[in-house]
């Protein structure tokens, strides 16, 4: 059967000049590059200033690893505070050690002083250090004077993966202002395709999984083992030293978190300890600190829980809480750099195949796999809940109080609102995962308009829940444009024509459909606000189930070949 391709054909001229007019058919002027040069110059400048700066810090801490071992003697060591930091507790330390004959003291831990906001963090660096304790210490054999106990650990070098993000935006920006297409034309090409496919985007996504997965797997995951573990530490009397609600104030506002430093004993030995959960940290809204605070004033005697293993470790309050939510936000990081990865080692865009069989045709792959969208809805929908969960858990704080904040109440409908959406679209998703499956092969694997073309279809799974089965070829222009500070789509279809339309079963499982496109379509387009677009979609409907949908991207070039 052939195709009624010019009864089918819908042209908007009026949409065609706005979209692509004197703007998308030649490269983008050079005042344009100049200003889109300046913006991610910004990227840039700040990637390289702060990894410069990383990378100095690094420089120095790793440069202790060229200085010679002697051997040290702990002189004495104890908890010091300051009392104008966020972090005011570190370990402070004193020890003898011989060079070349001569006693030299020194106080210097390590290269760069380790602060800590938990004061057993900084308890637990000075139990390992007893006065009396031998061990290997590091001289700087320019400076005999000069030596510590402790060398930077290497894993610290995966911090400057952060600013590297800037610089590789930046960079890919620029390249794609001045470098990004083709001049002669916007046509996406096959081997476009393959220039778009690697470089930057993978690289990207590679800093994104390992910055996220390495936060998640040193940090995440082994703090929420041992907050679930505390539950089952053993409880210890102790008593309340000094109790506050401590504010953190930063360009971005004033955020508060509860300090209480407590002391306990163990095997009669004493220490002191401000960690109120092992999962900590600090947030607004004072009214529920301030609640904490007062349940633990100075001088009252309570029951802490103390890690067997570990003394040093201890909390007042067991088990992970609601903070350990803002800890999943290295998993958000980790998935969106993993799809990145995924996508961009995809197969190039024009054609979006899986490969030629022997008559020379070729399968599509959709757009995005079903296993995809679960997957990226998941990572939304876990990101915006752990987030909105924090501020509801406020809410309900303030109701269990009898002081319900109306305010945040209502200002966070609309979150919710958009949280349990979120959640219901993940359902939906987990529930297509059970939809029939198309596959799409199609032959010559690039469109050329005037030139036959065929297209085949095999639909696997439970064909017979399908009531009605859906395919059209469509084109379709979209522009993007900016309105105040956020961007827009517009997308308009100029060509449809239906391939398939039926509500049997045997037709839905295996068809075909020859023709040739018009002579006169637009090819495919690709640049930076404008697209012309072609896809061959699929639709099934299903009664009280979520509907078949995909849609499988195909390439038409530009005059008949």
């Amino acid at each position: 059967m052939g195709w009624p391709f010019e009864s089918a054909v819908i042209r908007s001229h009026a949409l065609m000049e706005f979209s692509f007019g004197n703007q998308s058919g030649r490269p983008a002027g050079v005042f344009g590059k100049i200003g889109i040069t300046v913006f991610f110059l910004l990227f840039l400048g700040m990637g390289l200033l702060f990894t410069w700066l990383i990378g100095h810090f690094l420089i120095q801490s790793f440069s202790a690893y060229q200085w010679k071992p002697a051997s040290a003697t702990i002189v004495s060591s104890s908890v010091g505070e300051s009392k104008s930091s966020d972090s005011p507790y570190f370990a402070e330390v004193k020890f003898r050690y011989e060079w070349l004959g001569e006693s030299h003291v020194s106080d210097q831990l390590s290269l760069t002083r380790q602060t800590y906001s938990s004061y057993d963090k900084a308890q637990s660096s000075v139990a390992a250090l007893p006065p009396g304790l031998v061990r290997t210490c590091y001289v700087n054999p320019e400076d005999p004077g000069e030596a510590v106990l402790e060398r930077a650990d290497f894993w610290v070098g995966l911090f400057i993966l952060l600013p590297l993000v800037f610089v590789v935006v930046g960079a890919g920006g620029i390249y794609g202002a001045w470098f990004g297409k083709d001049k002669a034309s916007g046509t996406l090409s096959p081997q476009a395709g393959k220039r778009a496919k690697g470089g930057a985007p993978w690289v990207l996504g590679a800093i994104f999984t390992l910055v996220g997965g390495g936060i998640l797997a040193f940090w995440f995951l082994p703090t929420l083992a041992r907050s679930i573990s505390s539950t089952t530490w053993d409880e210890t009397p102790c008593m309340v030293i000094s109790s506050r609600v401590k504010s953190h104030s930063d360009s971005d506002g004033t955020t508060y978190s509860v300090d209480i430093l407590y002391q306990y004993s163990v095997d009669g030995k004493e220490y002191k300890s401000n960690r109120y959960r092992l999962f900590s940290g600090s947030s607004s809204g004072y009214d529920t600190k301030a609640e904490v605070v007062s349940q633990y004033p100075p001088g009252q005697r309570s029951v802490c829980y103390v890690n067997p293993t570990n003394p040093t470790e201890v909390v007042l309050k067991p088990g992970p809480g609601w903070s350990f939510l803002f800890g999943l936000i290295p998993l958000a990081f980790m998935g969106a750099g993993i799809m990145v990865m995924i996508q961009s080692a995809k197969a190039p865009r024009a054609g979006n195949s899986a490969g030629l069989s022997a008559n020379g045709s070729q399968t599509l792959k959709p757009a995005a796999s079903p296993h995809m969208k679960v997957f990226g809805i998941f990572l939304v929908a876990l990101f915006w809940n752990g987030i909105v969960s924090v501020f509801v858990s406020e809410v309900v704080h303030g109701f269990s109080r009898g002081r319900p904040d109306w305010f945040l109440t209502l200002f966070m409908v609309p979150f919710v609102a958009v949280g349990l959406g979120l959640v219901a679209g993940f359902v939906y998703q987990i529930l297509a995962l059970w939809n029939p499956r198309c596959e799409i092969q199609i032959n010559p694997p690039v469109l050329v308009p005037g030139q036959p073309v065929e297209v085949s279809w095999t639909l696997r799974g439970s064909v017979h829940r399908l009531q009605r089965f859906l395919i059209y070829l469509e084109g379709r222009e979209e522009a993007t444009y900016r309105r105040g500070t956020s961007n827009y789509t517009d997308k308009e279809t100029f060509f449809r024509v239906p391939l398939a339309d039926t509500e049997s079963p045997l037709e839905m499982t295996q068809g075909e459909a020859k023709g040739a496109l018009p002579v006169d379509v637009m090819p495919t387009f690709i640049a930076s606000n404008n697209k012309v677009v072609w896809a061959i979609k699929v639709r099934g409907e299903i009664q009280r189930w979520p509907d078949l949908n995909e849609e499988f991207s195909v390439t038409v070039t530009g005059g008949t070949q």
